[in-house]
């Protein structure tokens, strides 16, 4: 008799479940890196966003100073704008293979997907919060 966790392909299965693993940590190292970074405003104004389009860094060139105000602050907004496109570009070219587009744009704009709500479903269905009638 052979013994159930030598099998091999139950090694197979382990050593793909530790290459995905070591994939994801990866791409997670990956994504804690990852940057995006815009110019507006004749390169007065520069925005640095992280992988999520969060502003992380905001250059003004001493000329940005003496743009009218509504006109700096559209100047900032594009940037931010570009910059988290560029990011979010960057974040599909990197899991693209790992979530289909729409669950990875939803994940980055905090939109739950029709996956989200199916488990939400299941869940309230054992639960018995779901009303059967």
């Amino acid at each position: 008799m052979t013994d159930a966790l030598s099998e091999p392909w139950l090694d197979d299965l382990r050593e793909q479940a530790a290459r995905r693993l070591e994939e994801v940590a990866q791409l997670q190292d990956e994504l804690t890196g990852l940057y995006a970074e815009a110019r507006t405003a004749e390169g007065r104004v520069r925005v640095r966003v992280n992988a999520a389009g969060r502003p992380i860094a905001l250059t003004l060139e001493p000329t940005a100073t003496s743009m009218p105000a509504a006109d700096l602050a559209d100047a900032i907004l594009r940037a931010v704008e570009d910059a988290t496109t560029r990011a979010g570009e960057r974040v599909a070219a990197l899991v693209g293979s790992l979530l289909p587009s729409a669950e990875l744009g939803a994940m980055l704009t905090g939109r739950p997907t029709e996956a989200d709500r199916v488990a939400v479903r299941e869940e309230l269905d054992a639960l018995g919060c779901l009303d059967q009638g």
